[in-house]
């Protein structure tokens, strides 16, 4: 083998280990931003070990994942609104969890995770359009998670989509006008 080939393989090698390796509050100024385009190939492995261990049943493991992917590559848009999803469709869902509080917890759990990432994320615009089609969402198909019901959580839609047109999200002003008009 030679020495290039065993170099790359080295190189290989510990790329695979970065995501082992960082830790849960690496962000912008972390020195494994140095690693550009390799250190976003290895959040995306992450990502794929998060479906995994989600798939599997594995939360507390997938979110953990979840959790390192975002370290490694916080500016990742896709990244903050798919942890987001999880927590508030998948987990908030009545479905899977018929306890009211919890439903709740999860939820404002996703919301959170939106929030945190609009300081980290490439596109906050995108983080705001996902946090209004959450709210949408659950306005329709879960009303109860708010105390003013799907009335509030329409708001709180219409409120993050002008909020997502501000930061320059072409389809969100019309996403906001098309709710109002529900009303």
């Amino acid at each position: 083998m030679s020495a290039t080939r065993r170099a790359l393989w080295c190189l290989a090698g510990a790329l695979l280990l970065v995501p082992i390796l960082a830790p849960p509050e690496a962000g912008r100024r972390s020195p494994w931003r140095l690693l550009g385009p390799f250190l976003e190939l290895a959040a995306e492995l992450q990502w794929v070990r998060f479906q995994q261990a989600r798939l599997a049943g594995e939360e507390a493991h997938a979110l953990e994942l979840a959790e390192g992917a975002l370290a490694l590559d916080p500016r990742s848009s896709a990244g903050w609104v798919a942890l987001a999803e999880h927590l508030a469709l998948d987990l908030a869902s009545a479905e899977r969890e018929p306890d009211l509080a919890r439903r709740r917890a999860w939820f404002q759990a996703g919301l959170e995770v939106l929030t945190r990432g609009g300081g980290e994320a490439e596109h906050p615009e995108e983080l705001e359009l996902a946090r209004g089609l959450l709210y949408y969402g659950k306005a329709s198909g879960d009303p109860e998670l708010a105390p003013g019901g799907a009335r509030e959580l329409r708001d709180a839609a219409v409120r993050a989509f002008e909020r997502a047109a501000e930061l320059g999200a072409p389809t969100a002003r019309e996403y906001a006008r098309l709710l109002r008009e529900e009303d």
